[in-house]
């Protein structure tokens, strides 16, 4: 495993895993259940992508002796654990993590979104195709810049009565004309993890026709504090600012 890229609020990890564990993770991937799903973002534009149905476990399956858990959810544990600047503490700022398998076939994507609220702390991709041709497009790409500073620089936030795919689409092509920064790029090279930070803006740009019936194939998941267990005065401030785009992906 070698860090090939970060930024503030993300970082890449290149041969994450061991071939053997990789192997595992992606015959576990074939043998799982995976239904269609519609976009929540928006299942008009987005197309659909396949995803099995989520897992969630303590975060002490990452810890030293812990054992009976594929060993992929293990080793992503241990990751998010090492990653205290994006995360926080294991147990303290989050203490349950989930777990799917998602795929996206050519011509879908899932279009800007920030995955805030809900006790998350920040999400984890691990990329499971066997091989990804740089032509057939699904980047992960995400703008690298506090969230709180979008906004205003874009005229505030969306107006309640713009709640459509378009009224979100027009909050982000205003957030990109005026934020400092371009949006980061990130390929999903096969047995690549991408680690993020919560309320990051984000998107999978479409996967192109020309990918054929190759799919865009990761696991994917969120760390998270157990609502059940956050203070009030958390919970609420989860609740309150949930999406700028008013998004509710799960």
């Amino acid at each position: 495993m070698r860090m090939t890229e970060r930024g503030e609020r993300y970082v890449v990890y290149d041969d994450f895993l061991p071939p053997e564990v990789f192997d595992q993770a992606v015959e576990l991937m074939e043998r799982s259940a995976l239904g269609e799903t519609g976009s929540v973002i928006s299942a008009e534009l987005d197309g659909p992508a396949h995803r099995t149905r989520g897992t969630h476990f303590p975060a002490s399956i990452g810890e030293t002796g812990s054992s009976g858990r594929p060993a992929v959810f293990t080793r992503v544990t241990q990751a998010v654990r090492t990653e205290t600047g994006l995360f926080g503490a294991a147990g303290t700022d989050w203490d349950r993590l989930t777990f799917t398998f998602w795929q996206y076939p050519a011509n879908s994507r899932l279009g800007w979104h920030n995955d805030a609220g809900r006790g998350r702390r920040g999400e984890y991709i691990v990329y499971l195709h066997r091989e990804w041709d740089i032509s057939w497009g699904g980047e992960l790409m995400l703008i690298d810049q506090e969230p709180r500073t979008l906004l205003p620089a874009a005229g505030g936030g969306p107006d309640p009565e713009e709640t459509t795919a378009s009224g979100s689409a027009g909050l982000v092509n205003k957030i990109l004309r005026t934020c400092e920064r371009s949006p980061v790029a990130v390929l999903p090279r096969p047995n690549r993890l991408v680690m993020v930070m919560s309320d990051t803006l984000h998107t999978i740009r479409r996967v192109d026709h020309t990918a054929g019936e190759n799919r865009r194939c990761s696991l994917t998941g969120f760390a998270y504090l157990n609502r059940k267990f956050q203070p009030d005065s958390e919970r609420n401030r989860d609740l309150a600012r949930n999406s700028i785009l008013n998004s509710t992906t799960p």
